[in-house]
Protein backbone atom coordinates (compact mmCIF):
# COMPACT_ATOMS: atom_id res chain seq x y z
CA UNK A 1 0.00 0.00 0.00
CA UNK A 2 1.29 3.69 -0.96
CA UNK A 3 1.71 5.43 2.12
CA UNK A 4 1.47 9.24 0.52
CA UNK A 5 -0.51 11.66 2.18
CA UNK A 6 -4.16 10.78 0.99
CA UNK A 7 -2.97 8.28 -1.19
CA UNK A 8 -4.89 5.70 0.67
CA UNK A 9 -8.13 4.76 -0.81
CA UNK A 10 -9.60 1.54 -0.09
CA UNK A 11 -11.46 1.34 -3.73
CA UNK A 12 -8.60 2.58 -6.01
CA UNK A 13 -6.66 -0.68 -4.32
CA UNK A 14 -9.54 -2.78 -4.77
CA UNK A 15 -8.72 -2.00 -8.56
CA UNK A 16 -6.02 -3.07 -8.43
CA UNK A 17 -6.21 -6.44 -6.80
CA UNK A 18 -5.35 -5.10 -3.10
CA UNK A 19 -7.72 -5.15 -0.01
CA UNK A 20 -7.06 -2.88 1.97
CA UNK A 21 -8.76 -4.39 5.06
CA UNK A 22 -7.32 -2.11 7.68
CA UNK A 23 -8.86 1.26 6.24
CA UNK A 24 -12.99 -0.44 6.95
CA UNK A 25 -12.19 -3.05 9.73
CA UNK A 26 -13.23 -2.62 12.50
CA UNK A 27 -16.18 -0.85 11.57
CA UNK A 28 -15.82 2.57 13.13
CA UNK A 29 -17.68 3.98 16.06
CA UNK A 30 -17.99 7.60 17.30
CA UNK A 31 -16.03 8.74 20.60
CA UNK A 32 -18.43 8.68 23.49
CA UNK A 33 -18.33 12.34 24.21
CA UNK A 34 -19.04 13.19 20.28
CA UNK A 35 -21.95 11.00 20.82
CA UNK A 36 -23.29 12.73 23.73
CA UNK A 37 -22.51 16.07 21.55
CA UNK A 38 -24.51 14.84 19.44
CA UNK A 39 -27.79 13.83 20.50
CA UNK A 40 -28.13 17.35 22.14
CA UNK A 41 -28.15 18.41 18.75
CA UNK A 42 -30.72 15.94 17.36
CA UNK A 43 -32.43 16.13 20.10
CA UNK A 44 -32.83 20.23 20.11
CA UNK A 45 -33.54 19.60 16.33
CA UNK A 46 -36.50 17.40 16.87
CA UNK A 47 -38.21 19.11 19.78
CA UNK A 48 -37.88 22.60 17.29
CA UNK A 49 -39.05 20.08 14.34
CA UNK A 50 -41.76 19.04 15.53
CA UNK A 51 -43.45 22.46 16.34
CA UNK A 52 -42.21 24.60 13.41
CA UNK A 53 -41.59 22.38 10.17
CA UNK A 54 -44.67 21.59 8.09
CA UNK A 55 -43.24 19.58 5.61
CA UNK A 56 -46.58 19.73 3.21
CA UNK A 57 -47.25 23.67 4.21
CA UNK A 58 -43.60 24.36 2.80
CA UNK A 59 -44.56 22.50 -0.29
CA UNK A 60 -47.41 24.19 -1.12
CA UNK A 61 -46.57 27.63 -1.11
CA UNK A 62 -42.79 27.19 -2.54
CA UNK A 63 -40.42 28.48 0.67
CA UNK A 64 -39.10 28.05 3.90
CA UNK A 65 -40.48 30.53 6.05
CA UNK A 66 -38.59 32.74 7.96
CA UNK A 67 -39.08 32.03 11.52
CA UNK A 68 -37.84 28.06 10.64
CA UNK A 69 -34.85 29.79 9.47
CA UNK A 70 -34.58 32.33 12.68
CA UNK A 71 -35.17 29.20 14.80
CA UNK A 72 -32.40 27.54 13.09
CA UNK A 73 -29.65 30.06 13.95
CA UNK A 74 -30.94 30.18 17.07
CA UNK A 75 -30.07 26.88 17.35
CA UNK A 76 -26.42 27.05 15.61
CA UNK A 77 -27.58 25.09 12.52
CA UNK A 78 -25.70 27.21 10.24
CA UNK A 79 -22.61 26.77 11.68
CA UNK A 80 -22.84 22.73 11.50
CA UNK A 81 -19.36 21.41 9.88
CA UNK A 82 -17.84 25.11 10.48
CA UNK A 83 -14.48 25.31 12.62
CA UNK A 84 -14.73 26.56 16.42
CA UNK A 85 -12.60 28.90 15.97
CA UNK A 86 -15.07 30.89 13.49
CA UNK A 87 -18.37 30.18 15.66
CA UNK A 88 -19.32 27.13 14.21
CA UNK A 89 -20.09 23.47 15.77
CA UNK A 90 -16.96 22.05 14.44
CA UNK A 91 -19.14 18.76 13.94
CA UNK A 92 -16.86 15.65 12.09
CA UNK A 93 -18.25 14.34 9.08
CA UNK A 94 -19.95 11.69 10.58
CA UNK A 95 -21.73 13.76 13.22
CA UNK A 96 -22.68 15.93 10.14
CA UNK A 97 -23.97 13.57 8.33
CA UNK A 98 -25.91 11.90 11.38
CA UNK A 99 -27.57 15.33 11.99
CA UNK A 100 -28.44 15.87 8.18
CA UNK A 101 -29.96 12.51 8.07
CA UNK A 102 -32.07 13.98 10.97
CA UNK A 103 -32.89 16.76 8.93
CA UNK A 104 -33.94 14.96 6.10
CA UNK A 105 -36.20 12.97 7.89
CA UNK A 106 -38.73 15.66 8.03
CA UNK A 107 -38.09 18.25 5.07
CA UNK A 108 -36.02 17.32 1.95
CA UNK A 109 -35.97 21.25 1.08
CA UNK A 110 -34.82 22.26 4.09
CA UNK A 111 -31.92 19.79 3.78
CA UNK A 112 -31.16 20.87 0.36
CA UNK A 113 -30.92 24.60 1.28
CA UNK A 114 -29.26 23.77 4.57
CA UNK A 115 -26.70 21.46 2.45
CA UNK A 116 -26.51 23.85 0.53
CA UNK A 117 -25.00 26.67 2.74
CA UNK A 118 -23.10 23.80 4.82
CA UNK A 119 -22.15 21.28 2.45
CA UNK A 120 -20.80 22.81 -0.27
CA UNK A 121 -21.58 26.82 -0.29
CA UNK A 122 -19.08 27.10 3.04
CA UNK A 123 -16.82 23.97 2.49
CA UNK A 124 -14.58 25.64 -0.14
CA UNK A 125 -13.55 28.63 2.43
CA UNK A 126 -12.96 25.96 4.71
CA UNK A 127 -11.03 23.97 2.74
CA UNK A 128 -8.91 26.41 0.83
CA UNK A 129 -10.04 29.79 2.07
CA UNK A 130 -6.98 32.09 3.06
CA UNK A 131 -6.92 33.28 6.92
CA UNK A 132 -8.16 36.68 5.66
CA UNK A 133 -11.46 34.52 4.00
CA UNK A 134 -12.04 32.55 7.31
CA UNK A 135 -12.55 35.79 9.50
CA UNK A 136 -14.56 37.84 7.20
CA UNK A 137 -17.11 35.15 5.74
CA UNK A 138 -17.05 32.09 8.32
CA UNK A 139 -18.27 33.57 11.19
CA UNK A 140 -21.01 35.28 9.11
CA UNK A 141 -21.87 32.26 7.54
CA UNK A 142 -21.87 30.26 11.12
CA UNK A 143 -24.21 32.85 12.78
CA UNK A 144 -26.53 32.69 9.56
CA UNK A 145 -26.54 36.52 9.44
CA UNK A 146 -24.93 35.13 5.26
CA UNK A 147 -26.39 32.27 3.67
CA UNK A 148 -23.76 30.23 1.06
CA UNK A 149 -24.33 29.12 -2.85
CA UNK A 150 -22.02 27.00 -4.94
CA UNK A 151 -22.22 28.27 -8.57
CA UNK A 152 -20.52 25.97 -11.03
CA UNK A 153 -23.59 24.80 -13.09
CA UNK A 154 -24.15 26.83 -16.79
CA UNK A 155 -26.19 26.24 -19.76
CA UNK A 156 -23.75 24.75 -21.73
CA UNK A 157 -21.76 22.64 -18.43
CA UNK A 158 -23.41 20.36 -16.65
CA UNK A 159 -21.48 17.22 -15.99
CA UNK A 160 -19.10 18.86 -18.55
CA UNK A 161 -17.51 21.29 -15.73
CA UNK A 162 -14.91 21.68 -17.63
CA UNK A 163 -16.71 23.38 -20.59
CA UNK A 164 -18.09 26.59 -18.39
CA UNK A 165 -18.20 29.69 -19.99
CA UNK A 166 -18.01 32.69 -17.51
CA UNK A 167 -14.53 34.43 -17.63
CA UNK A 168 -12.72 36.59 -15.27
CA UNK A 169 -9.96 39.02 -16.58
CA UNK A 170 -6.93 40.18 -14.22
CA UNK A 171 -6.75 43.97 -14.78
CA UNK A 172 -3.23 45.81 -15.82
CA UNK A 173 -3.01 46.39 -12.14
CA UNK A 174 -3.47 42.79 -10.92
CA UNK A 175 -6.17 44.18 -8.24
CA UNK A 176 -9.21 42.73 -9.57
CA UNK A 177 -10.94 40.34 -11.96
CA UNK A 178 -13.86 41.74 -14.48
CA UNK A 179 -16.07 38.64 -14.08
CA UNK A 180 -18.66 37.85 -17.07
CA UNK A 181 -21.23 35.38 -17.66
CA UNK A 182 -23.17 32.78 -15.57
CA UNK A 183 -25.07 30.35 -14.05
CA UNK A 184 -27.96 28.31 -13.67
CA UNK A 185 -30.14 25.67 -11.37
CA UNK A 186 -28.31 27.32 -8.19
CA UNK A 187 -29.74 26.21 -5.16
CA UNK A 188 -29.97 29.37 -2.53
CA UNK A 189 -29.24 31.52 -5.98
CA UNK A 190 -31.79 34.06 -4.63
CA UNK A 191 -31.05 34.76 -1.14
CA UNK A 192 -27.27 33.36 -0.95
CA UNK A 193 -25.07 36.60 0.31
CA UNK A 194 -21.70 34.92 -0.37
CA UNK A 195 -21.21 32.82 -3.12
CA UNK A 196 -18.60 30.01 -4.12
CA UNK A 197 -18.53 30.08 -8.48
CA UNK A 198 -15.86 29.29 -11.52
CA UNK A 199 -14.68 30.93 -13.88
CA UNK A 200 -12.07 30.54 -16.59
CA UNK A 201 -9.24 32.57 -16.65
CA UNK A 202 -5.89 33.27 -19.07
CA UNK A 203 -2.92 32.18 -17.79
CA UNK A 204 0.70 31.25 -19.15
CA UNK A 205 1.94 28.06 -19.34
CA UNK A 206 5.12 26.80 -20.84
CA UNK A 207 4.96 29.96 -22.83
CA UNK A 208 1.40 29.37 -24.12
CA UNK A 209 -1.71 31.34 -23.12
CA UNK A 210 -4.40 28.44 -21.63
CA UNK A 211 -7.50 29.52 -19.83
CA UNK A 212 -7.76 27.61 -16.91
CA UNK A 213 -11.02 27.16 -14.13
CA UNK A 214 -10.03 29.40 -10.78
CA UNK A 215 -12.44 29.53 -8.11
CA UNK A 216 -13.55 32.69 -6.44
CA UNK A 217 -15.73 34.11 -3.74
CA UNK A 218 -18.46 36.97 -4.42
CA UNK A 219 -20.91 38.60 -2.57
CA UNK A 220 -24.69 39.23 -3.48
CA UNK A 221 -24.51 43.79 -3.25
CA UNK A 222 -21.58 43.55 -6.01
CA UNK A 223 -22.14 45.74 -8.38
CA UNK A 224 -23.49 43.66 -11.73
CA UNK A 225 -24.90 41.21 -10.05
CA UNK A 226 -28.27 40.04 -10.65
CA UNK A 227 -30.11 36.54 -9.79
CA UNK A 228 -33.39 35.23 -12.09
CA UNK A 229 -36.72 34.12 -10.34
CA UNK A 230 -37.10 30.88 -8.23
CA UNK A 231 -37.43 28.02 -11.04
CA UNK A 232 -40.31 25.82 -10.60
CA UNK A 233 -39.59 22.27 -9.74
CA UNK A 234 -41.18 18.68 -9.65
CA UNK A 235 -39.95 18.43 -5.91
CA UNK A 236 -38.49 19.98 -3.42
CA UNK A 237 -40.43 22.80 -3.94
CA UNK A 238 -39.13 24.56 -0.76
CA UNK A 239 -35.71 25.24 -1.81
CA UNK A 240 -34.79 28.35 -3.65
CA UNK A 241 -33.14 27.60 -6.94
CA UNK A 242 -32.23 30.28 -9.39
CA UNK A 243 -30.17 31.67 -12.20
CA UNK A 244 -27.05 34.14 -11.30
CA UNK A 245 -25.90 37.02 -13.81
CA UNK A 246 -22.54 38.01 -13.68
CA UNK A 247 -22.25 41.49 -15.41
CA UNK A 248 -18.57 43.05 -15.60
CA UNK A 249 -18.18 42.32 -11.26
CA UNK A 250 -14.98 43.80 -10.00
CA UNK A 251 -13.67 40.76 -7.98
CA UNK A 252 -10.81 41.79 -5.84
CA UNK A 253 -7.93 39.30 -6.33
CA UNK A 254 -7.92 38.44 -2.73
CA UNK A 255 -11.53 36.82 -3.39
CA UNK A 256 -9.91 34.41 -5.04
CA UNK A 257 -10.73 30.94 -3.79
CA UNK A 258 -7.48 28.69 -4.12
CA UNK A 259 -4.76 29.06 -6.36
CA UNK A 260 -5.35 30.67 -9.79
CA UNK A 261 -5.92 27.76 -12.10
CA UNK A 262 -6.70 25.35 -9.97
CA UNK A 263 -10.59 26.02 -9.54
CA UNK A 264 -11.58 22.64 -11.27
CA UNK A 265 -9.62 20.76 -7.98
CA UNK A 266 -11.20 22.93 -5.58
CA UNK A 267 -14.62 22.31 -6.45
CA UNK A 268 -14.07 18.80 -6.86
CA UNK A 269 -12.42 18.60 -3.72
CA UNK A 270 -15.56 20.38 -2.33
CA UNK A 271 -18.24 17.75 -4.19
CA UNK A 272 -16.30 15.01 -2.61
CA UNK A 273 -17.51 16.12 0.99
CA UNK A 274 -20.57 17.25 -0.70
CA UNK A 275 -21.64 13.72 -1.77
CA UNK A 276 -21.52 12.65 1.56
CA UNK A 277 -23.73 15.05 3.03
CA UNK A 278 -26.22 14.60 0.18
CA UNK A 279 -26.16 10.51 0.66
CA UNK A 280 -26.34 10.86 4.03
CA UNK A 281 -29.87 13.16 3.66
CA UNK A 282 -31.17 10.15 1.33
CA UNK A 283 -30.45 7.59 3.87
CA UNK A 284 -32.66 10.15 6.25
CA UNK A 285 -34.90 9.78 3.44
CA UNK A 286 -34.78 5.83 3.60
CA UNK A 287 -35.42 5.36 6.65
CA UNK A 288 -38.99 7.72 6.98
CA UNK A 289 -40.20 5.98 3.62
CA UNK A 290 -39.47 2.46 5.57
CA UNK A 291 -41.31 3.72 8.23
CA UNK A 292 -43.95 4.81 6.46
CA UNK A 293 -44.37 1.70 4.20
CA UNK A 294 -44.13 -0.44 7.64
CA UNK A 295 -47.05 1.13 9.21
CA UNK A 296 -49.40 1.46 7.01
CA UNK A 297 -48.64 -2.45 5.29
CA UNK A 298 -49.57 -3.52 9.24
CA UNK A 299 -52.94 -1.59 9.18
CA UNK A 300 -53.98 -1.70 6.08
CA UNK A 301 -56.52 -4.78 5.77
CA UNK A 302 -57.51 -6.33 2.55
CA UNK A 303 -59.27 -10.06 1.95
CA UNK A 304 -59.48 -10.16 6.11
CA UNK A 305 -56.11 -9.65 6.89
CA UNK A 306 -53.29 -6.76 6.59
CA UNK A 307 -51.20 -6.40 3.59
CA UNK A 308 -48.35 -7.09 5.52
CA UNK A 309 -48.72 -10.84 5.14
CA UNK A 310 -49.04 -10.71 1.55
CA UNK A 311 -45.87 -12.26 0.18
CA UNK A 312 -45.40 -9.41 -2.65
CA UNK A 313 -45.89 -6.58 -0.11
CA UNK A 314 -42.82 -8.57 2.08
CA UNK A 315 -40.93 -9.24 -0.90
CA UNK A 316 -40.76 -5.01 -1.06
CA UNK A 317 -40.45 -4.33 2.90
CA UNK A 318 -37.58 -6.69 3.13
CA UNK A 319 -35.69 -5.10 0.28
CA UNK A 320 -36.86 -1.42 1.62
CA UNK A 321 -34.61 -2.60 5.42
CA UNK A 322 -31.76 -4.57 3.17
CA UNK A 323 -31.22 -1.81 0.98
CA UNK A 324 -31.51 1.10 4.19
CA UNK A 325 -29.53 -1.02 6.03
CA UNK A 326 -26.28 -1.00 3.59
CA UNK A 327 -27.00 2.59 2.32
CA UNK A 328 -26.22 3.04 6.07
CA UNK A 329 -23.00 1.03 6.62
CA UNK A 330 -21.56 2.67 3.62
CA UNK A 331 -22.80 6.24 4.55
CA UNK A 332 -20.89 5.95 8.11
CA UNK A 333 -18.14 3.77 7.07
CA UNK A 334 -17.38 6.91 3.99
CA UNK A 335 -17.31 9.28 6.72
CA UNK A 336 -15.08 7.29 9.16
CA UNK A 337 -12.73 7.66 5.97
CA UNK A 338 -13.15 11.37 5.00
CA UNK A 339 -12.64 12.16 9.00
CA UNK A 340 -9.45 10.60 9.34
CA UNK A 341 -7.79 13.13 6.64
CA UNK A 342 -5.06 10.98 5.58
CA UNK A 343 -7.60 9.67 2.84
CA UNK A 344 -8.53 9.94 -0.56
CA UNK A 345 -12.47 8.85 -0.47
CA UNK A 346 -13.48 10.18 -3.70
CA UNK A 347 -14.36 7.26 -5.04
CA UNK A 348 -16.40 5.53 -2.01
CA UNK A 349 -18.19 9.31 -1.41
CA UNK A 350 -19.37 8.70 -5.31
CA UNK A 351 -20.51 5.20 -4.80
CA UNK A 352 -22.15 6.29 -1.72
CA UNK A 353 -24.15 9.08 -3.20
CA UNK A 354 -24.92 6.51 -6.40
CA UNK A 355 -26.33 4.00 -3.95
CA UNK A 356 -27.97 5.96 -1.29
CA UNK A 357 -29.85 8.24 -4.26
CA UNK A 358 -30.99 5.57 -6.30
CA UNK A 359 -31.89 3.61 -2.97
CA UNK A 360 -34.08 6.29 -1.88
CA UNK A 361 -35.83 6.74 -5.13
CA UNK A 362 -36.54 2.93 -5.66
CA UNK A 363 -38.33 3.09 -1.85
CA UNK A 364 -40.29 5.82 -2.32
CA UNK A 365 -41.71 4.24 -5.10
CA UNK A 366 -42.69 0.92 -3.34
CA UNK A 367 -43.84 3.15 -0.20
CA UNK A 368 -46.08 4.46 -3.07
CA UNK A 369 -46.99 1.04 -4.48
CA UNK A 370 -47.85 -0.25 -1.20
CA UNK A 371 -49.91 2.84 -0.26
CA UNK A 372 -52.04 1.87 -3.34
CA UNK A 373 -54.52 4.94 -4.39
CA UNK A 374 -53.73 7.09 -0.99
CA UNK A 375 -50.06 7.16 -1.96
CA UNK A 376 -51.09 9.43 -5.24
CA UNK A 377 -53.26 11.61 -3.26
CA UNK A 378 -51.67 15.31 -1.79
CA UNK A 379 -53.18 14.72 1.44
CA UNK A 380 -50.85 12.06 2.12
CA UNK A 381 -46.62 12.79 2.55
CA UNK A 382 -46.12 9.69 -0.52
CA UNK A 383 -46.18 11.81 -3.39
CA UNK A 384 -44.26 14.49 -2.23
CA UNK A 385 -41.42 12.60 -0.80
CA UNK A 386 -41.65 10.71 -4.16
CA UNK A 387 -41.28 14.16 -6.30
CA UNK A 388 -38.54 15.30 -3.81
CA UNK A 389 -36.10 12.01 -4.05
CA UNK A 390 -35.70 12.32 -8.25
CA UNK A 391 -33.36 15.42 -7.84
CA UNK A 392 -30.87 13.19 -5.75
CA UNK A 393 -30.06 10.85 -9.36
CA UNK A 394 -28.65 14.40 -10.50
CA UNK A 395 -27.32 16.69 -7.67
CA UNK A 396 -23.93 16.78 -7.43
CA UNK A 397 -22.79 14.53 -10.55
CA UNK A 398 -25.51 12.51 -12.16
CA UNK A 399 -25.07 9.22 -11.40
CA UNK A 400 -24.06 7.99 -14.75
CA UNK A 401 -21.20 10.83 -14.74
CA UNK A 402 -20.50 9.37 -10.83
CA UNK A 403 -20.04 5.99 -12.35
CA UNK A 404 -17.99 6.75 -15.32
CA UNK A 405 -15.99 7.88 -12.98
CA UNK A 406 -15.48 5.56 -10.32
CA UNK A 407 -14.85 2.91 -12.93
CA UNK A 408 -12.26 5.51 -14.67
CA UNK A 409 -10.75 6.58 -11.88
CA UNK A 410 -10.45 3.36 -10.33
CA UNK A 411 -8.70 1.90 -13.26
CA UNK A 412 -6.45 4.75 -13.80
CA UNK A 413 -3.78 2.79 -11.52
CA UNK A 414 -3.58 0.14 -13.01
CA UNK A 415 -3.76 1.77 -16.69
CA UNK A 416 -0.37 3.12 -16.09
CA UNK A 417 1.34 0.41 -14.48
CA UNK A 418 0.13 -1.48 -17.43
CA UNK A 419 1.47 1.38 -19.77
CA UNK A 420 5.17 0.97 -17.96
CA UNK A 421 4.76 -2.86 -18.91
CA UNK A 422 3.79 -2.27 -22.47
CA UNK A 423 7.15 -0.35 -22.89
CA UNK A 424 9.21 -2.70 -20.93
CA UNK A 425 8.23 -5.27 -23.56
CA UNK A 426 9.82 -3.52 -26.00
CA UNK A 427 13.01 -3.19 -24.41
CA UNK A 428 12.97 -6.14 -22.37
CA UNK A 429 16.42 -5.85 -21.33
CA UNK A 430 16.04 -2.31 -19.44
CA UNK A 431 12.56 -3.47 -18.18
CA UNK A 432 13.77 -6.79 -16.44
CA UNK A 433 12.77 -5.56 -13.17
CA UNK A 434 9.65 -4.45 -14.17
CA UNK A 435 8.57 -7.08 -15.95
CA UNK A 436 10.06 -9.83 -13.20
CA UNK A 437 7.79 -8.20 -10.72
CA UNK A 438 4.78 -8.44 -13.37
CA UNK A 439 5.31 -11.95 -13.58
CA UNK A 440 5.74 -12.78 -9.49
CA UNK A 441 2.75 -10.52 -9.02
CA UNK A 442 0.87 -13.10 -11.85
CA UNK A 443 2.02 -15.94 -9.86
CA UNK A 444 0.83 -14.53 -6.64
CA UNK A 445 -2.53 -13.57 -7.67
CA UNK A 446 -3.18 -17.24 -8.95
CA UNK A 447 -1.68 -18.82 -5.55
CA UNK A 448 -2.73 -16.43 -3.13
CA UNK A 449 -5.19 -13.46 -3.88
CA UNK A 450 -5.21 -10.56 -1.15
CA UNK A 451 -8.42 -10.91 0.62
CA UNK A 452 -10.31 -10.28 3.45
CA UNK A 453 -8.90 -12.14 6.92
CA UNK A 454 -9.86 -13.22 10.38
CA UNK A 455 -13.70 -12.56 9.69
CA UNK A 456 -16.30 -14.06 11.97
CA UNK A 457 -16.98 -17.18 11.40
CA UNK A 458 -20.99 -16.53 10.88
CA UNK A 459 -19.74 -14.33 8.11
CA UNK A 460 -17.34 -16.69 6.18
CA UNK A 461 -20.07 -17.51 3.74
CA UNK A 462 -19.97 -13.52 3.02
CA UNK A 463 -16.44 -12.68 3.34
CA UNK A 464 -15.73 -15.90 0.29
CA UNK A 465 -17.86 -14.47 -2.04
CA UNK A 466 -16.40 -10.73 -1.44
CA UNK A 467 -12.61 -12.07 -1.85
CA UNK A 468 -13.97 -14.30 -5.29
CA UNK A 469 -15.38 -11.32 -7.19
CA UNK A 470 -13.11 -8.78 -5.46
CA UNK A 471 -10.73 -10.60 -7.18
CA UNK A 472 -12.63 -10.84 -10.50
CA UNK A 473 -12.85 -6.87 -10.12
CA UNK A 474 -9.07 -6.84 -10.62
CA UNK A 475 -9.09 -9.47 -13.26
CA UNK A 476 -11.51 -7.92 -14.89
CA UNK A 477 -10.16 -4.37 -14.92
CA UNK A 478 -6.81 -5.36 -16.38
CA UNK A 479 -8.51 -7.52 -19.40
CA UNK A 480 -10.59 -4.68 -20.25
CA UNK A 481 -7.45 -2.11 -20.52
CA UNK A 482 -5.16 -4.54 -22.33
CA UNK A 483 -8.19 -5.19 -24.84
CA UNK A 484 -9.24 -1.32 -25.41
CA UNK A 485 -6.31 0.80 -23.86
CA UNK A 486 -7.02 4.62 -24.12
CA UNK A 487 -10.03 4.25 -25.85
CA UNK A 488 -11.86 2.54 -22.79
CA UNK A 489 -12.64 6.00 -21.95
CA UNK A 490 -15.21 5.74 -24.76
CA UNK A 491 -16.25 2.14 -23.62
CA UNK A 492 -19.14 2.87 -21.49
CA UNK A 493 -20.94 0.02 -21.20
CA UNK A 494 -18.14 -1.34 -19.49
CA UNK A 495 -17.67 1.27 -17.62
CA UNK A 496 -21.37 1.08 -16.28
CA UNK A 497 -20.79 -2.46 -15.47
CA UNK A 498 -17.64 -2.17 -13.42
CA UNK A 499 -18.98 0.69 -12.03
CA UNK A 500 -21.48 -1.42 -10.71
CA UNK A 501 -19.50 -4.08 -9.35
CA UNK A 502 -17.73 -2.06 -7.43
CA UNK A 503 -20.90 -0.17 -5.93
CA UNK A 504 -22.14 -4.08 -4.69
CA UNK A 505 -18.55 -4.56 -3.73
CA UNK A 506 -18.84 -1.18 -1.12
CA UNK A 507 -21.91 -2.28 0.04
CA UNK A 508 -20.77 -5.86 0.94
CA UNK A 509 -17.54 -4.92 2.50
CA UNK A 510 -19.54 -1.75 4.57
CA UNK A 511 -21.95 -4.35 5.79
CA UNK A 512 -19.30 -7.14 6.58
CA UNK A 513 -17.42 -4.83 8.68
CA UNK A 514 -20.24 -3.48 10.65
CA UNK A 515 -21.72 -6.90 11.65
CA UNK A 516 -18.03 -8.91 12.19
CA UNK A 517 -17.22 -5.80 14.79
CA UNK A 518 -20.57 -6.48 16.33
CA UNK A 519 -20.30 -10.05 16.53
CA UNK A 520 -16.66 -9.68 17.86
CA UNK A 521 -18.05 -7.39 20.48
CA UNK A 522 -21.34 -9.62 21.06
CA UNK A 523 -23.56 -7.08 20.94
CA UNK A 524 -27.18 -7.25 21.42
CA UNK A 525 -29.82 -7.91 18.66
CA UNK A 526 -26.89 -8.94 16.54
CA UNK A 527 -28.65 -12.46 15.01
CA UNK A 528 -31.27 -9.23 13.21
CA UNK A 529 -27.89 -7.64 11.73
CA UNK A 530 -26.85 -11.39 10.93
CA UNK A 531 -30.19 -11.82 9.19
CA UNK A 532 -30.42 -8.16 6.90
CA UNK A 533 -26.65 -8.82 5.95
CA UNK A 534 -26.87 -12.21 4.71
CA UNK A 535 -29.85 -11.49 2.70
CA UNK A 536 -28.40 -8.06 1.12
CA UNK A 537 -25.11 -9.83 0.44
CA UNK A 538 -27.08 -12.82 -0.99
CA UNK A 539 -28.67 -10.68 -3.83
CA UNK A 540 -25.59 -8.44 -4.06
CA UNK A 541 -22.94 -10.76 -5.42
CA UNK A 542 -25.55 -11.95 -8.00
CA UNK A 543 -25.85 -8.57 -9.44
CA UNK A 544 -22.01 -8.39 -9.32
CA UNK A 545 -21.66 -11.76 -11.38
CA UNK A 546 -23.80 -11.02 -13.97
CA UNK A 547 -22.37 -7.44 -15.02
CA UNK A 548 -18.86 -9.46 -14.69
CA UNK A 549 -19.99 -11.67 -17.01
CA UNK A 550 -22.13 -9.23 -19.25
CA UNK A 551 -18.69 -7.37 -19.80
CA UNK A 552 -17.81 -9.97 -22.82
CA UNK A 553 -21.26 -11.18 -23.07
CA UNK A 554 -23.62 -9.12 -23.70
CA UNK A 555 -25.85 -7.30 -26.33
CA UNK A 556 -24.04 -4.14 -26.39
CA UNK A 557 -23.52 -3.88 -30.54
CA UNK A 558 -27.73 -4.82 -31.14
CA UNK A 559 -28.24 -1.49 -28.35
CA UNK A 560 -26.28 0.87 -30.38
CA UNK A 561 -27.31 -0.23 -33.37
CA UNK A 562 -30.89 0.55 -32.20
CA UNK A 563 -30.04 4.19 -31.22
CA UNK A 564 -28.11 5.12 -34.59
CA UNK A 565 -31.33 3.56 -35.89
CA UNK A 566 -34.24 5.57 -33.96
CA UNK A 567 -31.47 8.81 -33.61
CA UNK A 568 -31.72 8.79 -37.81
CA UNK A 569 -35.87 8.03 -37.98
CA UNK A 570 -36.40 10.79 -35.74
CA UNK A 571 -38.41 8.85 -32.78
CA UNK A 572 -39.44 5.47 -32.28
CA UNK A 573 -40.68 4.71 -35.85
CA UNK A 574 -42.45 1.42 -35.65
CA UNK A 575 -46.22 0.90 -37.01
CA UNK A 576 -48.93 -1.55 -35.48
CA UNK A 577 -50.91 -2.83 -38.88
CA UNK A 578 -54.22 -2.64 -37.48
Amino acid sequence: MPTDEKSLSFLKSLFAGDVAQELVFPYPKMKPEEQESLQVIVDSFNEFARDQLKSEEIDRQGFIPKQVWDGLKQLGFFGLSIPEPYGGAGLSQTAYSRVFEQICNYDASLAVSLGAHLSIGSKGIIMYGTDQQKEKYLPRMASGEWMGAFALTEAGAGSDAAGIQSKAVLDAGKKFFALNGGKIWITNGGIADVITIFAKTEMSEGGEKKEKITSFLIERGMPGFSSGKPEEKLGIHGSNTTSMNFDNIKVPVENMLGPMGKGFKVAMEILNVGRLGLASGCLGGCKTVTKLAIEHAKNRKQFQKSIAQFEMIQEKISRMVTETYAAESMVYLTTALADRGDVDFSLESAVSKIFVSEAIWNLADEAMQIAGGIGYSRDYPYERILRDSRINLIFEGTNEILRAFVALAGMQGQGEYLKKIGKALRDPIKGFGLLTGYAVQKVKDKVAHDHLENIHPKLSDEAAKFNEYAKALDEATERVLIKHGKDIILKQFIQRRLADMVIDLYAMVAIISRVDTLLKANASDVEQDLLVAKTFIEEAWRRVRRNLRQIDDNIDHERKRICEMVYERGGYPFKVNV
